[in-house]
């Protein structure tokens, strides 16, 4: 039962789990390194900053689950889902740069 888990879910497992380890560094340990690009500056409210992008993780780990959940179901929900899901998160990651910077 549980190979049959990760054989049809498994990489949105995976990504969901590591989703939720970079919620834990940008909103615990305040570190905005690993979703900052390289030459991009400090944002103006550090804190709402670590908060507002750690919440959109926390979202892209919630969508990454439920598609595990889906592809049990059917794939093709799934797939879409998903789709879906990444096409709010770069909208609202918009929001919190626009917001921030």
């Amino acid at each position: 039962m549980l190979s049959q888990i990760f054989e049809h879910s498994g990489v949105s497992l995976l990504i969901g789990g590591i989703a939720l380890y970079f919620a834990y560094v940008v909103m615990v340990k305040k570190d905005i390194r690993g979703v900052l690009g390289k030459n991009k500056p400090e944002p103006k409210d550090k804190e709402g900053f670590c908060r507002d992008t750690g919440k959109l993780i926390l979202f892209f780990a919630a969508g990454s689950f439920l598609m595990a959940v889906l592809e049990m179901i059917d794939p093709t929900i799934a797939l879409v889902q998903m789709a879906v899901w990444v096409v709010i998160i770069f909208v609202l990651w918009k929001k919190v740069n626009d917001k921030y910077y």
